[in-house]
């Protein structure tokens, strides 16, 4: 075979070999752009589940602290808390030793009381429950008001602050209720 015709056989297959290279560079971009699309619609539904998955757990969590609050509102309406309430508003304490001169079973009251309101703080202070739950649903100002020399008096005998939860709840519904105050009104809602 002549050296003429081998070069142009060479050639043909070298012709044929770029056609061929380029069809195969052609298909592989086809298959890259589809597992390219591919891939960002996986993503996009990753996103879409992400967001559903977030939008349930805050379902799930604030439906858990409903929960919570209401196990709390059920305790603080049974005889036995009503009882302490009405038992520590109607001491009208004047001061510690007021207190101390009670009868050991409406001291009870004011423990139960202060235990209530610290433990309701704890669970505002850590997020569990919003203050707007507890404003719809206590009035801590109140008790802490009435229960004063009470827990200056307990603060004063242990050498530090014993109900710092309640006091902080109470100073977050006051914090609450001012802000609350100076939220414009949007009609057919109020605010108190």
């Amino acid at each position: 075979m002549p050296f003429s015709e081998v070069s142009s056989v060479v050639a043909f297959v070298s012709s044929v070999s770029i056609v061929l290279g380029a069809v195969f560079v052609v298909l592989q971009i086809r298959d890259n752009r589809k597992l390219i699309l591919a891939s960002t619609e996986q993503a996009k539904a990753a996103v879409t589940q992400a967001k559903l998955s977030t939008d349930q757990l805050k379902q799930n969590n604030d439906l858990a602290d409903m929960e919570m609050i209401m196990r709390i509102y059920e305790f603080a309406n049974t005889a036995e808390v009503q009882s302490s309430l009405i038992t520590v508003i109607d001491a009208n304490l004047k001061s510690y030793n007021d207190f101390l001169k009670m009868p050991k079973s409406e001291r009870v009251s004011f423990y139960q009381m202060a235990a209530l309101f610290e433990s309701i703080g704890v669970l505002v202070d850590k997020g569990f429950v919003s203050l707007e739950t507890i404003d719809d649903m206590f009035v801590p100002e109140r008790a802490w008001m009435t229960m004063k020399p009470f827990i200056d008096g307990v603060n004063n005998d242990a050498g530090e602050e014993v109900y710092v939860f309640f006091r902080k709840l109470v100073e977050g519904m006051k914090k609450h209720r001012e802000e609350a105050n100076q939220t414009p009104s949007v009609p057919g809602r109020s605010f108190r």
